[in-house]
């Protein structure tokens, strides 16, 4: 005779492996920086977003669409103990608007070196934007810390009419 568990046992388990294996844990992400001048509409545009799984894994970046992965920022060194970011480059864009020139520079917020450690399997971008030799934006990461439940940033506008900029933020389990 064949056993089977009583309902209540798989009931149980069923609950346990769903607080256990959070929601969209099994999900790769792949994060995007965007970056639009649009002289017709007189703004520039960065944004930040993720893509998932397959979407993610075949998207193709390109400076030519300004479309950018934080990840193709970084050089990584792997060795048979650990694997550390040791190098990441910036990428500096410039959108004629009718105010002027406006410089984009685009790099990795890097939340760990070590890709083996804690948050080292994450990372994220931040933007500098300049204007007419100064720091219009200073160094804006679009997410701070790796962990707890600071906003996200997932657009920054510049207006060429006036100059100025606008930061939209996200609460981050609207993000993930």
């Amino acid at each position: 005779m064949r056993y089977t568990p009583p309902k209540i046992l798989l009931i149980v388990l069923a609950i346990v492996l769903n607080w256990t294996v959070p929601a969209g844990a099994a999900d790769a992400l792949y994060p995007l920086i965007s970056y639009k001048c649009d002289t017709d509409a007189d703004i520039l545009t960065i944004t930040n977003s993720l893509l998932k799984d397959d979407m993610g894994a075949n998207f193709k970046y390109s400076t030519e669409d300004g479309t950018y992965s934080p990840w193709d920022m970084v050089e990584i060194a792997r060795s048979t103990d650990s694997t550390r970011i040791i190098k990441s480059s910036k990428i500096t864009n410039s959108c004629k608007l009718s105010s002027g020139v406006y410089t984009a520079i685009l790099e990795p917020q890097i939340f760990s070196k070590d890709l083996d450690g804690q948050c080292g399997a994450t990372i994220s971008g931040a933007v500098t934007v300049i204007f007419d030799g100064s720091e219009l934006l200073e160094r804006t990461a679009f997410e701070d810390h790796c962990q707890g439940n600071l906003p996200i940033i997932t657009r920054i506008t510049v207006f060429g009419k006036t100059g100025e900029y606008k930061i939209k933020r996200i609460a981050k389990y609207k993000f993930y």
